[in-house]
């Protein structure tokens, strides 16, 4: 089978937005397709702090640099017959980021990693969740060693910095899970948002937390995740905390950092979707993990974490997206659909 050219957006050097450079556009020549792969036309992406913190830090020869971690598309081609899957079936998948990322028209993906979208799953929100949910998930379940099922949770756990639908996809899969929650906000953030998303309780980030916990009773607090390890002055409220909870640093992607304690946890967004995808296993895993946020959505177990939504593959709306993210607390999670 003839490969096959796609139109992209990408960049050939990491860069800050301030230093007013953009992202281009590019022809690039998909893989081959190989037995388990399919050929997805792109229908929508999610676009959130991941993106621009990888934007800024990424390394290594894969030039041009095409990000995206999955999304919504529609199947074109099949490298071989696939059980339950079809040419024109429209599916939801997680990837690694790279050279072949989802910033664009077409994408090779391993179909062991897709599932099949009901039709009540709407593009924009399923795409909103796709590698959101799957970070939510390995945090919470394989980090944090909580039990995957619904109410056999018991504790209380604490998100600093909750912003984006990371931290509102933690929320809700902690809720389900059985614990009480509580979360901090930047005072830009919207508290509205972040409760609606099921926190039990939501606190300023310049409040004392130990006070406000305590009027609130939710202590002693169990477990612990920074969701912002990119300011080290976020660090600065972990220590009353570490002689009863479990604390999670979640970095985007993996930097130096200085005097980080040995008893925390560290889990590296970026490095975690990289090797996922480097074995069959984890291959597995990334659908089994989309079929649960596929049943969930269905069982009415998820409320929507999208928070804007942008029309168009182009690299001014990339510019526009990453933008939005970096400089409105509000729109920290969004969707760009592909029309």
């Amino acid at each position: 089978m003839k490969r096959m050219i796609s139109d992209a957006i990408g960049f050939e050097k990491k860069f800050r937005l301030k230093e007013d450079k953009k992202f281009e556009h590019y022809k690039i020549m998909l893989p081959k397709l190989r037995e388990n792969d399919l050929m997805i036309k792109i229908a929508a992406i999610s676009i959130s702090t991941l993106d621009t913190q990888i934007r800024q830090h990424i390394k290594g020869p894969k030039k041009p640099y095409i990000l995206g971690f999955g999304g919504v598309g529609i199947i074109t081609r099949m490298g071989s017959t696939h059980p339950h899957l079809n040419v024109g079936d429209r599916v939801l998948y997680v990837n690694k980021v790279g050279k072949y990322g989802s910033y664009s028209n077409f994408q090779i993906v391993d179909g062991r990693s897709v599932v099949k979208l009901p039709d009540s799953f709407p593009t924009d929100e399923a795409a909103a969740f796709s590698y959101s949910f799957f970070l939510a998930f390995e945090v919470l379940f394989k980090q944090l060693k909580l039990t995957p099922k619904p109410g056999k949770n018991q504790g209380n756990l604490l998100i600093l910095n909750t912003s984006d639908g990371l931290g509102a996809t933690i929320i809700q899969l902690a809720k389900w899970a059985g614990l009480n929650v509580a979360a901090t906000i930047d005072k830009n953030n919207s508290e509205i948002w972040i409760k609606n998303m099921g926190a039990d309780t939501v606190f300023s980030q310049s409040t004392n937390l130990s006070q406000e916990l305590t009027a609130a009773e939710l202590t002693p607090i169990d477990y612990v995740i920074n969701l912002d390890t990119e300011k080290e002055k976020s660090f600065d409220q972990l220590g009353e905390f570490k002689d009863s909870a479990k604390i999670l640093l979640l970095h985007f992607v993996k930097r130096k950092y200085k005097d980080l304690d040995p008893d925390f946890l560290n889990f590296y967004c970026e490095e975690f979707l990289d090797t996922t995808f480097a074995s069959d296993e984890g291959i597995n895993y990334s659908r089994e993990i989309m079929e649960l946020l596929v049943y969930m959505w269905e069982k009415k177990l998820l409320r929507s974490i999208l928070t804007a939504q942008l029309n168009g593959f182009s690299d001014k709306n990339f510019y526009g997206a990453h933008k939005l993210i970096e400089n409105n607390p509000n729109f920290r999670h969004l969707v760009l659909v592909n029309e």
